[in-house]
């Protein structure tokens, strides 16, 4: 079995990688396609959800496999706040299953420039450089918290609960 990601980004490979293995039990292989998002480097809103999609789509129709991912990154404003979380969808057969990850809340630093109208990606550059970050260090929740949590466990999060509803426990919902 085949299962091709809409990135070459290889922490995001080993996340879908050690979910198959878990979820689907079988011998997989997984391949990484650098597939285009056709949004914003920092998506927003709906955006996040379709940069997914997107991603996904452009994997189907240019690689061959049996499942098709895509996985991004963006920024949602809930109830007035900001936060980060990941949304990835599933392309198996002719059916689509998305999931989303919980979100981390944007530090007060970052939600006061976005207010001035100053893109996220271009914050997280100036933060870097004033606090002095490593360039290696890509990881937007690593950054926010210090290193106390890293962004993998929300493309995790997304990806499984896309992927679980592709492979439905026969007990689960999913499978009626």
């Amino acid at each position: 079995m085949k299962l091709v990601v809409g990135t070459n980004n290889q922490s995001k490979l080993d996340v879908v990688s050690a979910l198959c293995k878990e979820l689907l039990q079988a011998d997989i292989k997984v391949e990484g396609y650098s597939a285009e998002s056709q949004v914003a480097e920092a998506p927003h809103g709906e955006d996040t959800y379709l940069g997914a999609l997107n991603r996904a789509l452009d994997c189907r129709a240019s690689c061959d496999g049996d499942y098709f991912i895509g996985i991004e990154s963006g920024l949602v404003e809930r109830y007035g706040n900001h936060f980060e979380e990941a949304w990835a969808v599933v392309i198996f057969g002719d059916k689509k299953y998305v999931g989303y990850s919980s979100g981390l809340f944007l530090p007060k630093v970052v939600t006061d420039r976005m207010s001035k109208g100053i893109p996220h990606n271009k914050i997280m550059e100036q933060l870097d450089k004033e606090l002095n970050l490593p360039e290696d260090n890509r990881d937007t929740w690593s950054r926010y918290s210090g290193g106390q949590i890293l962004r993998t466990i929300s493309l995790e999060e997304a990806v499984r609960n896309a992927l679980l509803q592709s492979i439905p426990a026969t007990n689960s919902l999913y499978f009626k």
